[in-house]
């Protein structure tokens, strides 16, 4: 039990809220971040901001005046107003969910069932490629969500519930560590059910995540694997994942660069090998994301030149662009998350918004209560990591239901550690 019985059953409710939530979350970016924030209000109403009032929370609380300053004197504060809705819920969120996650149970628990609601996001995305009927759309008043084609795109991708398939490949990539952990028995806390559906969700997961067609999210997962092979202490795993790193790269690049690997790009699969190779040659027709993307950076570090300290209003970037006549070639934001911040709410607000999140994963881990997750803490920590390292080449911080899973991450993180400083007489350690 994780909870004791009391008179009053003290944050019960709002567990099993934080739960629903996270169970169901992928399906729908409207209502799903609606009863979150409702949740996140609850607590801040019912138990006063006294309860949440931790030095993390203080610390985003500071962090919003900061941003709600820079949208007062922002390029157009209107839609600067706008973009707070992409930071000043989710600390909120976190807030709340450090305060409702307190045991090392709970916290397993919790994960548990973000790493079963992913199964959803990898069932949906198989469901289209099976179909394969992009004519056919899933009716959007069931959601409330993006119009989703029921088949591959034009360029053979999958995007599942999410409006694009590299919100699909980023959600499913956090994840894929946890369920990882789960399904290879780290974890005792689980029963044997438990844990084969943590096996299915990373079978699934990873299936949808080469759909996706993201070569951003293929990197990182790579590189996740060898995270997870240092973490095990996998020293041959760590070998395998370089040499294989180093065949793909001889394949893929090798022609281009008069390396040879020919050879061994046919027996690579085509779409993959045009896929990685468009990156870096403009005779291929994915090449323009990457030279939009370049594009997109230099204007971006333009205006840090010319803004450094207050910005120039978050998601001003776009606008800024029409005023002056530059052409992002279609491109909405900045595709960078770090640029993204600091081209909004100034380089003060880059540091001290990672400031904060590197502090938490710190702190928590070097907590004498991350032994008691078995090795859960850091596992997350690897999923967190690999989510910011995905903001270098993409921004998709502005869909709803990746943030919440995010700040969910954090927030049941340093709850567990404050908690674990604060212990509560209502709860079973």
């Amino acid at each position: 039990m994780l909870w004791k019985e009391t008179e009053d059953k003290c944050l019960s409710q709002e567990w099993k809220w934080l739960q629903t939530v996270a169970i169901f979350m992928p399906i729908s970016n409207v209502f799903m971040p609606f009863f979150g924030g409702i949740l996140g209000f609850w607590i801040l109403f019912r138990y006063s901001w006294r309860a949440i009032a931790t030095p993390v929370s203080r610390a985003y609380f500071w962090l919003s005046l900061w941003m709600i300053f820079t949208t007062v004197i922002a390029f157009n504060p209107a839609i600067a107003a706008g973009g707070l809705a992409n930071f000043l819920p989710y600390f909120l969120l976190a807030a709340s969910t450090s305060y409702i996650v307190r045991t090392p149970a709970q916290f397993i628990h919790f994960l548990w069932l973000l790493v079963l609601s992913s199964i959803l996001v990898s069932s949906f995305g198989l469901l289209q490629a099976i179909i394969d009927r992009p004519d056919w759309i899933f009716p959007k008043m069931i959601f409330d969500s993006y119009p989703i084609p029921m088949g591959f795109s034009s360029d053979r991708r999958i995007q599942s519930f999410f409006g694009h398939f590299n919100e699909t490949a980023i959600y499913l990539l956090t994840l894929i560590p946890i369920a990882f952990h789960f399904s290879v028995g780290k974890v005792k806390a689980i029963s044997k059910s438990q844990r084969w559906i943590a096996i299915v969700a990373i079978a699934l997961g990873t299936a949808v995540l080469i759909l996706t067609g993201s070569r951003n999210a293929w990197g990182l997962a790579m590189l996740g694997g060898v995270f997870m092979s240092l973490y095990y202490r996998q020293w041959k795993l760590i070998g395998g994942f370089g040499l294989i790193l180093l065949v793909i790269a001889w394949a893929v690049f090798g022609q281009k660069f008069g390396l040879g690997g020919e050879a061994l790009r046919s027996l690579l699969p085509e779409g993959f090998v045009n896929r990685l190779a468009s990156t870096v040659d403009p005779k291929l027709g994915d090449y323009a994301s990457t030279a939009d993307r370049l594009n997109v950076w230099q204007f971006a570090l333009s205006l840090i030149a010319q803004h450094p300290i207050q910005g120039w209003g978050l998601r001003n970037f776009s606008a800024i662009a029409q005023s002056v006549g530059y052409d992002l070639h279609g491109l909405p934001h900045e595709h960078n998350l770090f640029l993204a911040i600091a081209v909004g709410s100034g380089i003060p607000a880059l540091i001290g918004f990672f400031g904060i999140i590197i502090w938490t994963i710190w702190h928590s881990l070097k907590s004498a209560i991350a032994k008691e997750t078995e090795g859960l803490m850091i596992v997350t920590a690897i999923g967190i990591t690999l989510f910011f390292l995905s903001g270098w080449l993409d921004l998709v911080m502005y869909e709803p239901r990746i943030s919440m899973l995010l700040w969910y991450l954090l927030g049941s993180l340093y709850g567990l550690v404050n908690q674990h400083h604060h212990k509560s007489p209502i709860l079973d350690d």
